[in-house]
């Protein structure tokens, strides 16, 4: 059972990003936690300083680097009981955790102000193109084809791509389809094939469609052959709508009727070419291109805000949990 204050881990898990990861129970009530959790229960010290220490990148590659197994990443509780944590009196802990807090919590602000233009992109587009499942503003049917190419065009000698951005599913976030977390093709160490992609493509995920994992990226790079590179066709279908098009419910809805058919949650290039839309003037669409480009340099503003911010949260916390 859990209590408000624990500290819930991960603590198995097939991906090292992902074990050892940590969240403090914050709410009242009755949990139960899975076999491959551990749970820390604070006692003689500030509760939510301990959460924060649990959150701190100094807590993140100790635990990583203790964590064992030939393919499944173990933590024992005695990876756990090794773990130092610097001490202070409690009137100092109570003052950190405050500094954190207030920090954490305008991270936070800023990234509801994100949340809240993509939602204003969402509006405008149901006010210009209307309800995409009854076509409600009556527009001409269109193939998938007609509008757009899967663009799968493969690289395998990254000689000369060694700096491009690598663009995994990882890396795409859901439902926004911001792009995070990615490093290089060198940093990686990138074997495997994988597709060029550029500013006018959109990626889509072909894993696990549930998600919703659609990205349409500002630069040059190379993504997962888990994704597909969509190349949309200029003068009959605009990036910015059919990439809003494919985020819709309406596609979701499309396309989750073969996926929910397999054992393994993907789609293939077939099932994802076949599918159909309402397709409006190019005009309008471009109309609403611009005014995504709009909310765009104001996401952008935010998001500085956000990194910012990061830098001085990530900054204290190595301060206090060096």
């Amino acid at each position: 059972m859990l209590q408000k204050g624990d500290i819930l881990i991960c603590a198995s898990s097939g991906s090292k990003h992902l074990v050892g990861k940590a969240a403090q129970v914050t709410f009242d009530g009755e949990y139960t936690f899975g076999a491959f959790c551990k749970v820390v229960r604070p006692k003689n010290i500030n509760p939510a300083f301990l959460g924060f220490f649990f959150q701190s990148p100094n807590y993140r590659t100790r635990i990583s680097n203790l964590a064992q197994g030939a393919n499944i990443n173990n933590i024992r509780n005695e990876h756990i009981d090794e773990l130092e944590i610097s001490t202070y009196e409690s009137l100092i802990q109570d003052n950190i955790v405050q500094t954190l807090s207030i920090v954490a919590e305008i991270i936070n602000r800023r990234k509801e102000q994100l949340r809240v233009l993509e939602e204003l992109v969402k509006l405008r587009f149901v006010e210009m193109f209307g309800d995409l499942k009854t076509n409600s503003k009556g527009w001409r049917i269109a193939g998938f084809k007609e509008c757009a190419d899967i663009d799968t065009n493969m690289i395998h000698d990254f000689e000369g791509y060694e700096d491009y951005p690598h663009i995994g599913i990882d890396s795409i976030e859901k439902e926004t389809g911001n792009l995070i977390g990615y490093r290089t093709i060198a940093e990686d160490g990138v074997v495997s094939g994988k597709y060029l992609f550029s500013p006018a493509h959109i990626i889509y995920s072909k894993i696990r469609p549930n998600l919703n994992k659609v990205a349409m990226p500002d630069f040059d790079g190379l993504c997962s052959a888990d994704a597909y590179p969509i190349l949309v066709k200029e003068g009959i279908c605009n990036r910015e709508f059919f990439g809003y098009t494919l985020r819709s419910q309406y596609f979701l809805d499309y396309i989750l009727a073969f996926s929910n058919r397999t054992t393994l949650p993907r789609v293939n290039k077939n099932q994802v070419e076949g599918f159909t839309l309402p397709l409006p003037p190019i005009e309008l669409q471009i109309e609403f291109a611009t005014f995504v480009k709009q909310v765009d340099k104001l996401k952008f503003v935010v998001q500085k805000s956000i990194d910012e911010t990061q830098l001085l949260f990530d900054s204290l916390m190595q301060k206090y949990f060096s």
